[in-house]
């Protein structure tokens, strides 16, 4: 018993260390000030994609990376942005979207979080406050019901993070993958409507009754139907939030790096001109 409760006390030891040394996602930017329509960004139904990668903002005050996602720590993208972070000197840094969790010295946070994950690292190493600055999905998925049906945006929410995944490799087993992001029909009300992976499979057979499968389906290329109208509504609303958080906090005389997607940079670029 005296070694059963020992052993207990040890394990609990350890996870207990590995809470408080392990890396959580930042938090999400809560701007005071909204969106500006002066700002004007490039709606993304607009975006063709022809521009350089990265894309780079570059001011006295700011730098916003905007990235090839990569995974790879050889990226020589990767070390572009933190010779923009070295000369930049950042106050705050920002990522884009929930890094998740990692464990330093043991994951590497390139290959477990993205480009994303280098900035983390840069900001734990300089003491830089971090960030995320996109809108929450719940706050995301609200937004988009005046656009779509509460089905039609419970569904996106659903598969989105598959849809951009399957860049680095499908998932041996897709049901399984988009099982535990179910719980966000909760968003739209709809959590006793969409609870299976055939409640799934039914709905995208509904939008979709010729295809393609949505186990096959990634958003490097454009997304089919009425999933390729939200993604740019979902970009735009986006894109919104970016300007205004990096905004206030350069008003607030803070040194700001951001990183996200290229085509995020690229669609901001005019509102920091």
């Amino acid at each position: 018993m005296k070694i059963l409760r020992n052993s207990l006390f040890v394990a609990v030891l350890i996870m207990a260390i590995i809470y408080l040394v392990a890396w959580k996602s930042p938090k999400y930017y809560k701007v005071t000030q909204p969106y500006n329509t002066a700002d004007s960004i490039i709606p993304f139904h607009l975006y063709t994609g022809q521009h350089d990668r990265p894309y780079i903002i570059r001011n006295n005050d700011l730098v916003v990376f905007g990235a090839q996602h990569t995974r790879n720590p050889n990226d020589p993208e990767l070390f572009t942005m933190e010779e923009a972070w070295t000369e930049l000197k950042p106050t705050v840094a920002m990522v884009e979207g929930r890094l998740g969790f990692l464990i330093p010295y043991f994951m590497d946070p390139v290959k477990t979080l993205g480009e994303g994950g280098l900035v983390k690292a840069l900001a734990h190493r300089d003491g830089v406050k971090i960030y995320d600055w996109d809108l929450s999905k719940e706050t995301l998925a609200k937004a988009l019901v005046p656009y779509f049906s509460r089905e039609q945006v419970a569904l996106q929410q659903i598969l989105n993070p598959y849809f951009s995944n399957i860049r680095f490799g499908k998932p041996s087993n897709p049901e399984q993958y988009i099982s535990e992001y179910l719980k966000r029909a909760d968003y739209v009300g709809l959590k006793d409507s969409i609870r299976t992976v055939m409640d799934i499979d039914r709905i995208w057979k509904k939008y979709f009754p010729q295809g393609p499968d949505w186990r096959n389906t990634s958003d490097e290329t454009t997304l089919p139907g009425y999933l390729a109208d939200m993604m740019s509504v979902s970009n735009d609303l986006r894109n919104r939030q970016l300007v205004a958080a990096v905004k206030e906090l350069v008003a607030k005389g803070e040194r700001v790096f951001v990183v996200c997607g290229s085509s995020h940079a690229y669609c901001v670029a005019t509102a920091f001109r």
